[in-house]
């Protein structure tokens, strides 16, 4: 009895990483459409933003400007900056800005969900009296 278990055991696995290598891929055609599909970061941004907040056209043309600008200026920062410390710092200079903007362009509603999208729903909007470290 003690040497049934052990081998009714391996014989369960063997079965199973057998089964496992007979499976195919179910989702090749979609990895197929994804791959199909260029954008850039803002292009990307812009796509889901559209698509959750349920933005206006003249909302829209404004977040892409905003999103481009946002882009171009961490691109530069990256370039320019050596330091990760100074990087951080202006990555958050620029994620502040983009805030205070996107403010007076979304709704509340759009706003709290922006900030859910970025993964950033508990950050409080800075008045322009925000603190340095």
């Amino acid at each position: 009895m003690k040497r049934i278990i052990p081998i009714l055991i391996i014989l369960g696995f063997t079965f199973n990483t057998a089964h496992a290598q007979r499976l195919k891929e179910t989702d090749d055609d979609l990895d197929k459409k994804v791959l199909a599909i260029s954008l850039t970061g803002p292009q990307m941004a812009i796509l889901e933003m559209k698509r959750e907040l349920n933005l206006s056209e003249e909302q829209l043309m404004q977040v892409e400007l905003l999103h481009e600008e946002r882009y171009q200026r961490m691109a530069e920062a990256e370039m320019n900056l050596e330091d990760p410390l100074k990087l951080q710092r202006t990555y958050r200079e620029i994620q502040i800005q983009l805030d205070k903007v996107m403010a007076g362009i979304l709704t509340e509603k759009q706003l709290k969900q922006f900030l859910e999208l970025e993964g950033r729903q508990h950050v409080n909007l800075l008045t322009g009296n925000e603190e340095e470290e």
